[in-house]
């Protein structure tokens, strides 16, 4: 009995201290990505914001066939998962930069074989092939890509930006559910 209650406890005290070392990566992770490189760290689009900016990209994904939906910083995969599970009919390509949420979603997305993710740079995606892109980057992200969307979007294709807009491109709309923060902005490429 003795034996069985000390193997108890140092199974306990093994995974209490795996548990903090996995959660201490974890952390630096997160610390370092947003200290020292160029993009801030992954932060799920969640809220009314979304579900509003979701469910106007389902509506005009509604009754049309074969488009092309691209996330450029896709993240934990919140936006694309949902789109790609109820229209299996589209393709969906996921753009992220930062390791750990791609690996994340990449596992969330493995039996959904219209969507796509891709550990990329989004200012080195090729985003002509896109009939709809969204993005939730921070303001000086969306400054420094809006030349790239406007110089590389086709025609027609229509970008959703949610809370931070493109600087010098007039919307076609803004959604706004109240604040600057609870907006999202569609553009439409001429």
């Amino acid at each position: 009995m003795a034996e069985f209650l000390l193997f108890s406890v140092l199974l306990i005290m093994a995974i209490a201290v795996f548990t903090c070392v996995i959660l201490s990566i974890i952390g630096i992770y997160f610390m370092i990505s947003s200290c020292f490189m160029s993009y801030p760290p992954p932060v799920p689009s969640s809220g009314l914001l979304k579900e509003k900016a979701l469910q106007d990209i389902c509506d005009y994904l509604q009754n049309k066939k074969g488009l092309t939906i691209m996330d450029l910083g896709s993240g934990w995969g919140t936006m694309l998962l949902p789109l790609a599970k109820r229209f299996p009919q589209h393709s969906f390509i996921g753009i992220e930069h930062a390791f750990f949420p791609y690996m994340v979603s990449k596992l969330r997305a493995r039996k959904l074989p219209n969507l796509h993710l891709k550990r990329s740079d989004i200012f080195k995606t090729d985003i002509a092939g896109a009939d709809v892109i969204y993005c939730f980057l921070m303001q000086k992200l969306m400054n420094d890509l809006t030349p790239h969307l406007k110089q590389n979007m086709r025609s027609g294709a229509r970008l959703y930006s949610c809370r931070f807009y493109c600087p010098d491109w007039k919307p076609a709309a803004t959604v706004s559910l109240g604040s600057e923060y609870d907006t999202y902005y569609l553009y439409i490429k001429d």
